[in-house]
């Protein structure tokens, strides 16, 4: 029988739920297929993939395969088995695709950190199960902390500083490999840098800052009276959560008052950079650079300020956030314009 590939080429996310499939099964046609491989028969008439895992953590993977069916054969499932032992089968843990579309992908959890697994792509027919070649993976070692508090998550660090609600404050800014770098710069409630600060460029307006279409407890700034309740950065819209993982987040207000108020402060230079160093009574510190701000598409300020946000909307005027901001000085915080471009020192928790 000549084997034809499906020619489905569209990348389908699913997690390991363990749902059955709910649309049509997959008919085969296409190319030709290859040599490849079920347990159970004799003749091999269905090739199937599996891709190299990826996107490794202490806990997550992401894997997957592909598949090529022979013309006339129908499948009923895809998905993906696992196992601490070689050639894993559907009889151990597994989980299937919901969607036909091919290569399928698939978000793994619930792992154990420091731990060799091995992966099978896998494809069901009426009588048959096939299986593509064993791959293996080892998750991340987890960091549980030191003994002075600090740790790693996700390949960021953290630091206690002994704080009154045991608050973890990160070493360095998200986008910076170091605790002097700027890092990147965001507009409140966006994600990812870019090169315009305005309100013409903000995600959550209608192009003015009294156009708002999110984060908005006044009708009068919202875009045709829009009004929500939130006054607080949700986690998909929290450049800390987006960029370093769920456990990391922006600051609240309240966590930036406390930080203030339970340390002292030194405005000094650290490697060539000013900014501002925070130390606990137990002996740790972290360092805060003055990377300036952001706006329109001009760095200001950068090495007399520090500007960073938190995660809390200003409840006397939605337009604007609150932030924390440092200079030689002092330092302050209050509410200012979403849509400029500040730091962000995330929190572990």
């Amino acid at each position: 029988m000549k084997a034809l590939s499906v020619l489905m080429l569209v990348t389908a996310m699913i997690f390991s739920t363990g749902c059955k499939p709910e649309n049509d099964p997959i008919n085969g046609g296409g190319s030709q297929g290859g040599d490849n491989n079920s347990d159970n028969n004799e003749e091999v008439i269905v090739k199937v993939i599996t891709d190299t895992p990826k996107d490794i953590t202490e806990t997550t993977v992401v894997c997957g395969g592909r598949v090529e069916v022979p013309e006339g054969l129908t499948l009923h499932e895809l998905g993906v088995c696992w196992g601490t032992n070689p050639n894993p089968t559907v009889d151990g843990a597994h989980v299937s695709t919901t969607n036909w579309m091919v290569p399928f992908v698939c978000a793994l959890r619930d792992f154990e950190p420091n731990t060799v697994y091995h992966v099978r792509a896998y494809a069901l027919s009426d009588s048959e199960i096939y299986y593509g070649e064993d791959k293996s993976f080892k998750t991340l070692e987890s960091n549980p902390g030191n003994s002075d508090g600090s740790g790693t998550y996700n390949g960021h660090d953290y630091i206690d500083l002994g704080l009154p609600s045991g608050t973890l404050w990160a070493t360095c800014n998200v986008g910076a490999n170091t605790p002097e770098n700027y890092g990147d710069y965001f507009a409140w409630g966006e994600t990812c840098p870019k090169t315009t600060y305005t309100w013409p460029t903000y995600k959550y307006c209608n192009g003015e800052d009294h156009k708002l279409t999110k984060y908005c407890n006044m009708a009068s700034f919202g875009n045709e009276g829009y009004t929500d309740t939130f006054t607080v950065l949700c986690s998909e819209d929290d450049a800390a959560t987006a960029n370093w993982g769920d456990r990391w987040s922006m600051p609240t207000d309240a966590q930036w008052q406390e930080l203030w108020n339970n340390t002292t402060t030194l405005w000094t230079t650290q490697n060539g950079v000013n900014g501002r160093l925070i130390r606990a009574s137990n002996g740790n510190s972290i360092f805060l650079p003055a990377g300036g701000y952001y706006w329109i598409e001009s760095l200001n300020r950068v090495g007399s300020d520090g500007n960073y946000w938190s995660s809390s909307l200003d409840a006397t005027g939605p337009n604007n956030a609150l932030y924390s901001k440092f200079y030689s000085g002092n330092h302050s915080s209050g509410p200012y314009d979403r849509s400029v471009g500040y730091s962000v020192r995330p929190v572990f928790h």
